[in-house]
């Protein structure tokens, strides 16, 4: 439990403060700075004194936007709530609430969810003041049930606002927003983008956290939190995208652009994205399992920076293939770990330097051309003919998974005996007649 102090107001109580599980935070993800950052004033700011029932009127119309995905969920208790209603009635000051103003002409909140939030509770008598100190003849009532003059006393109050435009240049947007966190807890470099890049890209990045073979490689406590698991599936598409070579002036820059560009990729692009990770996931889980992107066999955090060289090098070779050189995988990165001090130190410190990641790429790329030097990929065709399966029915009926009679010939398929992602080639002598009900549910054993 903890509180971050914002002056006069932390003695009201008004400062979220979280209940944290445990969170183990990613290594080796430090972004460094955004290097010539230039054109400030293309920065475009609005300020005004909205009132709490403009705000709640936008709220209504869905112009107010209170829970956009980077917006951590409303955690304020019922007593802090209620004070922050006291503070309005007695006139104290209370922190500035940011906006961003989107391309739909909406306003998102940067900054002041859990105030805006108590207030509309409020408001709509959804929340009984209680806990109150001051004004402790409030303490039990509900907006309903104030007198008339503090009815309008609590509508008309003001609270100062900071409004980004929509034509803010992003980088320099983004800037903004890391120097601005007030509250409890400052948002994080995906927090933000997040927020600035809203689109396809972005919804993308969303459904690819959630992929099984992702989630269980990684196999760390808490990822989803703060969005720490979007921000490796951003990682690996951005380096997949756009290569290391264009990450000279650093991470948040190269981040950055990649969002900008890739906003709203076409279907096509989407599914070559999609296909892409979801490659690459199959192959580490295959390869490391549950221990994936390990720094060290003992870490219990993922390493970012180990994380996106690695998933972007299995693009690069065929599935069946680097499942078969797993033991040469690991043993490569193994002995780099071990041998290798300088790789080590460059994925653990001062990550998002151009010579770090540029040095950690091209050591690891070597490592795995040589493990997989002599591998070969799988078969390229994928399916027996037809005059196979009717000379093979003809020969016997039997069923090679279930060992039971097949009725029908529509009722059989043809299976690799040896199977195609452990190099199975789709030949004659590796054909065997099975159920189809058989061979869609068998297992990997089978």
């Amino acid at each position: 439990m903890y509180k971050t102090a914002i002056g006069l107001q932390d003695d009201l109580d008004l400062t979220p403060e979280i209940t944290l599980e445990e969170d183990i935070d990613l290594e080796g993800a430090d972004e460094g700075d955004l290097e010539e950052v230039t054109d400030i004033e293309k920065i475009y700011f609005g300020s005004s004194d909205r009132s709490l029932i403009e705000f709640d009127r936008l709220h209504k119309e869905g112009n107010l936007i209170l829970d956009p995905d980077w917006q951590r969920e409303y955690i304020w208790t019922t007593k802090r709530a209620s004070r922050l209603i006291e503070s309005f009635l007695i006139g104290l000051p209370v922190p500035v609430i940011y906006l961003a103003e989107n391309n739909e002409n909406q306003y998102e909140v940067i900054d002041g969810l859990q105030r805006l939030t108590s207030v509309f509770n409020f408001l709509n008598n959804e929340l009984k003041l209680t806990g109150l100190e001051i004004k402790n003849e409030l303490n039990g009532l509900q907006f309903k049930d104030l007198e008339k003059p503090l009815q309008n006393k609590l509508r008309n109050t003001t609270i100062r606002t900071i409004e980004l435009t929509e034509t803010s240049k992003k980088d320099l947007v983004f800037l903004m927003f890391e120097r601005l966190n007030t509250g409890g807890i400052a948002l994080n470099e995906m927090e933000i983008r997040n927020c600035l890049y809203r689109g396809k890209l972005n919804d993308l990045i969303k459904e690819l956290a959630q992929f099984k073979e992702f989630k269980e490689c990684i196999a760390q406590k808490n990822i989803n939190k703060r969005m720490k698991d979007r921000l490796l599936v951003l990682r690996f598409l951005a380096f997949y995208q756009m290569t290391f070579t264009k990450a000279r002036k650093g991470l948040k820059a190269f981040f950055n652009e990649f969002f900008e560009t890739y906003r709203n990729p076409n279907e096509e692009k989407q599914n070559e994205f999609r296909n892409k990770f979801k490659h690459a996931m199959r192959a580490a889980y295959s390869i490391f399992g549950d221990r994936g992107f390990r720094l060290k066999p003992t870490s219990r955090s993922a390493n970012a920076s180990v994380f996106q060289v690695i998933s972007v090098s299995f693009t690069d070779y065929d599935l069946g293939a680097l499942t078969r050189s797993a033991d040469m995988i690991i043993e490569e990165y193994l002995d780099l770990i071990a041998t290798d001090d300088r790789w080590v130190n460059c994925v653990s410190t001062s990550t998002g330097s151009y010579d770090r990641i540029s040095y950690v790429f091209q050591t690891w790329n070597e490592r795995l051309k040589l493990a997989m030097a002599d591998s070969e990929p799988n078969d390229s065709t994928r399916l027996f003919s037809r005059e196979l399966k009717d000379s093979l029915f003809k020969q016997s009926k039997m069923c090679q998974i279930c060992k039971q009679q097949i009725t029908l010939i529509e009722d059989a398929a043809l299976d690799h005996d040896r199977h195609y992602w452990r190099g199975g080639k789709t030949v004659p002598e590796n054909a065997r007649l099975v159920h189809r009900y058989c061979n869609a549910t068998r297992s990997h054993n089978q």
